[in-house]
């Protein structure tokens, strides 16, 4: 009987401690994840107390012990991008030559969130173009300017690297009529840092079941991010977007 009671009790605990290693916080699950991409020397760590505009106390994900970097020059340079706080999740890319020194810092934390900008549309080339007398010319002025209203456009940053493209709107019949139109967004499905840059990773609808949409990576530099702004540069244009709560 006894032995029956220390089988069932050991079994107990194990299932317990099975339990807890498959539930972990969201904030534990993310210290130290990376995309593993080849190429890729960002370092990837928790943010400890003792971090200013001088140096980061960094607490590599992979474990051991609290390393400090300088970080003063990579301030003065704005390449902190952010503001680390104790326990944000941060990635890091270190100077070449000197391994104590980070030449930029990514409050990746900071990062999550909902980022947007307010998009004009534009009119259509074919109404620019329509010949109208004056009076009609009125009319038509008149409800450009009611449907020239600006809308969100921008991208949701989410744990484990998910992305979504916010304010993107389906195509319909409707708006090929409409005599204004707003700008395509891409589908952003997941992001990453590589080597201090923003990856961004969108894919097209695909055109029939039998084939896939075409995956596409967007490349994009940081500026800088504070608490409420980010601003980014991209190929062919520099976009900056507010937090949206």
């Amino acid at each position: 009987m006894r032995q029956t009671l220390l089988w069932i009790c050991m079994a107990t605990l194990l299932c317990i401690s099975c339990e807890r290693k498959k539930v972990l916080p969201e904030s534990d699950q993310n210290v130290g994840t990376s995309t593993s991409i080849e190429g890729d020397s960002t370092l990837y760590g928790l943010a400890c107390d003792g971090c200013n505009d001088s140096v980061l106390i960094f607490l590599p994900g992979k474990g051991g012990d609290p390393i400090t970097y300088d970080i003063l020059n990579a301030t003065k340079q704005h390449r902190v991008i952010g503001h680390p706080k104790v326990g944000d999740w941060v990635a890091v890319l270190l100077n070449a030559e000197d391994t104590t020194v980070a030449d930029m810092v990514i409050d990746l934390d900071q990062l999550k969130g909902t980022w947007v900008e307010l998009v004009f549309p534009t009119v259509r080339e074919r109404i620019v173009q329509t010949a109208l007398n004056e009076e009609m010319k009125k009319e038509q002025d008149s409800l450009l300017q009611e449907m020239m209203k600006p809308i969100e456009m921008g991208i949701a940053i989410k744990r484990h690297y998910a992305a979504q493209t916010v304010g993107r709107r389906r195509q319909s019949i409707k708006d090929d009529e409409s005599p204004v139109v707003y700008p395509r967004m891409k589908n952003y499905t997941k992001w990453h840092v590589f080597n201090g840059r923003l990856i961004l990773t969108s894919q097209s609808r695909p055109i029939n079941d039998s084939l896939e949409g075409e995956v596409i990576h967007d490349t994009a530099q940081f500026i800088f991010m504070t608490h409420d702004s980010l601003r980014l540069r991209f190929k062919d244009s520099v976009k900056g977007f507010y937090r949206k709560n």
